[in-house]
């Protein structure tokens, strides 16, 4: 009885452990949902919201649940984004990145990809933007998520906007149409149609400005693609439309257009637009008419509605303006605005409107010597960093330019050998036997096998140095050839050729590409075909290990054509003579002598 006694007391205190514990998790469950909660209310203070997340986040960590991690990481970082501490959102989002990485979880690595890029877009870092939107691009590449890769390089196409990479920003937005323009996507479709609409307006292709502006505003064909798409997008497109007409010389029906706008509620609402609105139509006014008497009001109204919303990118667009509004009325005013405009660049990091407000700085203000100074460091990091992006051309145009010269040589000294090859042939034809002519083959391979041992070894090599080549631009954006060449290379230097079997769809699979653009790069850069330069690379290899592996030389055919990723001695041998000039046998031969 006592014993048994002992088993039921022991069971009920089992029990009520348990019961405490579940009881514990419900109220610790509770209290992390209520502080999630309070951290997404509006009504309150950011700083008090903040501090619910991080109460949030110090249960989420210490239940060592990931998924409530992860989503207190996302409102935290967004929290901070909103009180402009980008250097926090920053510090949270590599937890958030770490985190992702450690589980292996690809899609909070996107998102934290992301949050990276526009926390260092946000805090003028551009560079560094640029290149976390290239790894989030190259991730989606692998994981095929189509609509993120448009995302992707719409906002690498931006940034190359914001740096005035107007041809980059456009060629990036075109590859980014290719994967958004057969879905439901509109915004971001819309958004992608702009930049090339601007980026055709900045080269003066006004045909091409036109059309793509009137594609993004077409996307916008009914309430509900209007609501998609933004109606604060769709304004800016219709600002963009009046600014591509007055490019063209079309001052009056741009000036209209403008003047809807203008009267527009919707519009009149959003200050930001209002204030962009007002500023353009001042200054096409001025431009069409240099003493129309509405512009200065105009722009003065546009300047001062920025300054009540403290729109640091619009003041200085109305400075600009004003800028040149005085320059010839009133000097000593155009030199103030301008400087308004440089203070205001430099406060919102902006080295493209720095270099501008500077350029009339320049020619309105006699003593010049300390922006000068600035003038050309900001103009040297501008092309320094389009530069970085776009150092990819002019290496390949170096490249290419040796190679042409060099085949150009090498095809004269091949016709030139051919010629007396030819000549010898048919003496030997004529005046020897069949044992001559095998002498004269015997004499052929050894000046083959000769030419064979001074060869370059890197010659089938991919440089991952070689960049853009002209030609490729319409097909494949900047950060996708880099990508395979990087690719490429790697292969290479891994000797990845050697795998038997390898097909073009699946090497472009493991690239994170597909086969067409791997067949665009290499048939431009080597002007092979996939098959071919994979069989080069063997061939290579099985050359260089023959000269330098003694022991490899005493392997049968079979046995080396195994090793280099061939599946036959035969297509081995044929391919080795098709590279050559002589038959493995020959070479191996001559080697042992």
């Amino acid at each position: 009885m006592k014993l048994r006694s002992r088993h039921i007391n022991f069971s009920l205190l089992v029990i009520t452990l348990l019961l405490s514990n579940a009881i514990y998790s419900q109220k610790q469950q509770d209290s992390l949902t209520q502080y999630y909660k309070l951290s997404k209310a509006d009504s309150l203070p950011i700083p008090i919201r903040l501090e619910y997340i991080n109460s949030f986040l110090k249960g989420a960590y210490s239940s060592q649940q990931d998924s409530l991690i992860y989503i207190g990481l996302m409102r935290k970082t967004r929290l901070l984004g909103q009180v402009k501490q980008y250097d926090s959102a920053i510090i949270y989002t590599r937890q958030l990145y770490d985190l992702a990485i450690e589980k292996k979880d690809t899609l909070y690595v996107q998102k934290a990809l992301l949050k990276f890029g526009i926390y260092h877009k946000k805090s003028n870092q551009l560079a560094t933007s640029f290149k976390y939107h290239t790894e989030r691009f190259k991730l989606s590449k692998i994981t095929k998520d189509t609509i993120t890769l448009g995302r992707s390089l719409l906002d690498m196409a931006n940034i190359q906007t914001s740096l005035g990479d107007f041809s980059g920003s456009k060629t990036t937005a075109i590859d980014g149409v290719r994967y958004l323009e057969k879905t439901a996507d509109l915004r971001n479709l819309a958004g992608l149609y702009h930049i090339i609409s601007v980026a055709n307006k900045e080269s003066k292709r006004y045909d091409e400005a036109r059309r793509y502006n009137e594609r993004a505003l077409a996307l916008g064909k009914d309430s509900f693609s209007i609501n998609t798409i933004g109606i604060k997008n769709i304004l800016i497109f219709k600002n963009t439309k009046a600014l591509i007409l007055a490019a063209e010389g079309q001052y009056q029906e741009a000036i209209r257009l403008l003047k809807t706008l203008e009267s527009d509620t919707i519009l009149q609402q959003d200050k930001n637009e209002y204030a962009r609105v007002l500023s353009n139509l001042g200054h096409l006014q001025w431009v069409d008419g240099k003493e129309n008497k509405y512009s200065e009001k105009l722009l003065l109204k546009g300047l001062a509605l920025r300054n009540e919303i403290n729109d640091v990118g619009g003041l200085m667009s109305s400075n600009i303006h004003l800028t040149r509004y005085y320059f010839e009325k009133d000097r000593s005013k155009a030199l103030k605005y301008a400087e308004a405009a440089y203070k205001n660049a430099k406060i919102r990091g902006d080295l493209v409107f720095i270099i501008k407000a500077l350029g009339y700085i320049f020619k309105l203000k006699e003593n010049v010597s300390k922006e000068a100074i600035v003038y050309d460091q900001i103009h040297h990091k501008l092309q320094e960093i389009n530069q970085k992006n776009r150092e990819i051309y002019a290496v390949t145009k170096y490249e290419n330019e040796k190679l042409t010269n060099k085949n150009v040589i090498l095809t004269k000294e091949k016709d030139k050998l051919t010629d007396q090859a030819w000549i010898i042939s048919l003496l030997l034809v004529v005046s020897m036997t069949g044992v001559g002519y095998y002498y004269y083959r015997q004499q052929i391979y050894k000046k083959r096998f000769i030419q064979l041992l001074g060869k370059d070894e890197n010659k089938n090599t991919i440089k991952t140095s070689a960049i853009y080549k002209t030609g490729v631009s319409s097909s494949i954006s900047e950060e996708a050839l880099e990508h395979l060449l990087t690719q490429l290379q790697q292969f290479e230097d891994q000797k990845g050729y050697l795998t038997p079997n390898i097909n073009a769809k699946d090497l472009a699979k493991s690239f994170g590409s597909n086969s067409s653009y791997l067949s665009i790069v290499i048939n431009t850069y080597k002007q092979k075909s996939i098959s071919q330069y994979i069989n080069d690379l063997r061939i290579g290899f099985a050359i260089d290990k023959l000269q330098s592996d003694a022991t490899f030389r005493k392997y049968t055919i079979k046995a080396i054509a195994k090793d280099v990723g061939f599946n036959s001695s035969e297509i081995f041998a044929k391919k080795f003579y098709k590279n050559t000039g002589i038959y493995p046998s020959y070479f191996i031969k001559k080697l042992e002598m």
